[in-house]
């Protein structure tokens, strides 16, 4: 079976996905032409772009070797054309024809590298540690709330208590004085 008769040809047009997370990772997807960024929602900071690949790159083949779920958003910047292979053709690629696998080889290694770079480290690094001292400030803020409704509510309960012991003291020293 020759590599490029097995794989699926998929259009998409600006906005579309080529896959979403959450979507089971049974395929491979190489860019003929067009631009798609791997996008992640990230709770702390929003929408962001994790990777760009144009054409002669290849993606999503982390999810489609381990057989994980779709962890990121894949979406067309603009009119896309891609190929698309299954799990079947993938391992074909890498065990029968190893010599076609240096497509797959170069682009994973590539992103591999970007990833694990030091700027890449440090950025992540600045990003973690500015999340972290949000997540304390934001402990810190609930906790001293809690403190000063506490404080509150102890001022709420002993300022009776200290002026009934202040009248009582007093009535005392008026009825006792000699």
């Amino acid at each position: 079976m020759d590599f490029f008769y097995a794989m699926q040809r998929l259009h998409l047009e600006q906005g579309d996905n080529a896959y979403s997370v959450g979507d089971a990772g049974n395929v491979v997807f190489l860019v003929r032409s067009g631009l798609v960024e791997i996008v992640t929602d990230y709770p702390e900071t929003g929408l962001g772009v994790d990777a760009s690949h144009g054409p002669g790159h290849v993606f999503g083949e982390v999810e489609t070797l381990d057989g994980r779920l779709r962890t990121s958003t894949a979406r067309a910047v603009k009119a896309t054309d891609l190929m698309v292979f299954g799990r079947e053709e993938l391992m074909e690629i890498l065990y029968k024809r190893p010599e076609k696998s240096l497509i797959l080889g170069k682009s994973t290694f590539e992103r591999l590298k970007d990833l694990y770079t030091n700027e890449t480290l440090d950025s992540e690094l600045a990003r973690l540690r500015q999340e972290m001292q949000l997540s304390i400030r934001d402990a810190v803020v609930a906790h001293e709330s809690r403190v000063l409704k506490s404080h509150n509510g102890m001022a709420a309960i002993a300022v009776p208590v200290i002026v009934m012991v202040a009248l009582a003291v007093g009535a005392y020293w008026f009825f006792h004085r000699a």
